[in-house]
């Protein structure tokens, strides 16, 4: 019996150790960078910061954006004839040369793959004619998606006076850059071969994926690793910017003014990790939620529903917070409403703080007819004051008549019963 009991005690000691082991948070790991953001790409939540907003240069990591902006105003099919101001620029390259003709999705293969700063002034000058007009695009879509501390000269990254951004900003730029669909495929093809564009040895030309955290050969890699770019000039030191996905929890980091290029490459994948393990992503509200209801009248009442879903991250160990739902209210009484329409703007709040805004959209139909406004005209009427002074008189005038009409008639019948005398 005791050898029995014995083994049941160490069973479960060592039960308890496994679980133990299990749920032990990952520690926050050493940032290697002067700028950093480790954000919730489904809700924009901050999870780690270090001088988020202080201005950095972003070096290549400024392509995410040139992608962007150059997907939102042109075709992947459109073709696009080589210049030579392109064949000219510094640093990284695919090689195109003056006069070749590429379609926009080759020359994005080599903008995002190899980094090639030719692509990007070719792309630049495709979609706005110069790198200047096209940079007024590319700052006109930061401060679209609330990077307002980002300034850019140029659609490269090369170094030039102003051309900044945030560790912030950068986490923004990534976080829209996933939700496009062209760009993440783009971003995670593996290599490409430009048949119809050799060198001018014949020798064959290629795009490789440069990102090291998707190269499983490589000591940087990481295996929820979905998108990423990577940046270097002497100036901006090393730069990194990167989504991960992981049962369904998406996490994007911006890393900006490295110096310690091994030990900063080595640690992204920690710090993706300690995201993971010690911070979830919940869904608070369904769509199509009821979250109020407005009353129009005594009989007729609008539920109003959230428009789209909304999530919100917590740590593992928070529980799930109430909320409330904060809008300012205006007068839809004379409105026809058709089922989905969006009536009011909400802010969602919890923990003391709004962690988010959502469309409230009417849950029912409801015909705003000339009758009911005819009837609502003369219900509006009838309690002016100068409609109950007029009403007053009327009835007063209206009584005096009829006893008047009365009075007359009760004299008439009594001269008719008097007798006649001849």
């Amino acid at each position: 019996m005791k050898k029995f009991m014995r083994r049941i005690f160490l069973f479960t000691a060592f039960i308890c150790s496994v679980f133990t082991i299990n749920v032990k948070a990952t520690e926050l790991p050493t940032v290697y960078s002067e700028g950093a953001v480790l954000m919730d790409g489904r809700t924009g939540k901050v999870i780690y910061s270090k001088n988020e907003h202080t201005q950095y240069e972003p070096a290549s990591t400024t392509k995410v954006m040139t992608a962007l902006v150059v997907l939102e105003n042109t075709k992947l099919t459109d073709k696009v004839t080589i210049n030579e101001k392109p064949t000219l620029v510094d640093g990284s390259a695919i090689g195109i040369a003056k006069g070749e003709v590429y379609t926009v999705e080759e020359l994005m293969l080599g903008l995002l793959l190899e980094s090639g700063n030719d692509c990007a002034e070719a792309l630049a000058e495709h979609v706005s004619g110069s790198n200047e007009e096209f940079a007024k695009l590319m700052n006109a879509k930061a401060k679209e998606l609330g990077a307002l501390d980002t300034t850019f000269k140029n659609p490269s990254g090369l170094h030039e006076d102003g051309h900044v951004t945030t560790a912030y900003d950068l986490a923004l730029i990534m976080r829209a850059a996933y939700q496009n669909e062209d760009l993440v495929r783009i971003a995670q093809t593996e290599s490409h071969k430009y048949v119809n564009h050799p060198f001018s040895d014949g020798s064959e030309k290629w795009a490789t994926n440069r990102n090291q955290l998707f190269n499983e050969y490589t000591p940087y890699y990481y295996q929820y690793a979905y998108i990423g770019k990577n940046g270097y000039t002497p100036e901006a030191n090393h730069t990194y910017t990167a989504t991960a996905m992981k049962d369904e929890q998406f996490l994007v980091v911006a890393l900006l003014n490295a110096t310690d290029k091994d030990n900063f490459y080595t640690n992204i994948g920690p710090l993706f990790d300690y995201g993971f393990d010690n911070f979830e992503t919940i869904k608070l509200i369904n769509k199509n939620d009821v979250l109020d209801t407005y009353k129009i009248n005594d009989d007729i009442s609008i539920p109003l529903l959230a428009k789209d879903d909304l999530y919100y991250t917590k740590s593992k160990t928070e529980e799930i917070p109430s909320y409330t739902v904060d809008y300012q209210k205006k007068d839809i009484s004379k409105k026809n409403i058709n089922k989905g329409d969006v009536l009011f703007k909400a802010k969602i709040n919890a923990n003391k703080e709004t962690i988010s805004a959502l469309d409230l959209v009417s849950g029912a139909n409801r015909e705003y007819n000339s009758q009911i406004k005819i009837k609502e005209k003369f219900s509006t009427l009838v309690t002016t004051p100068k409609f109950i002074v007029i009403a007053v008189v009327v009835i007063i005038i209206l009584v005096i008549l009829i006893k008047y009409l009365i009075l007359s008639m009760r004299r008439k019948n009594i001269r008719r019963r008097r007798p006649r005398f001849k």
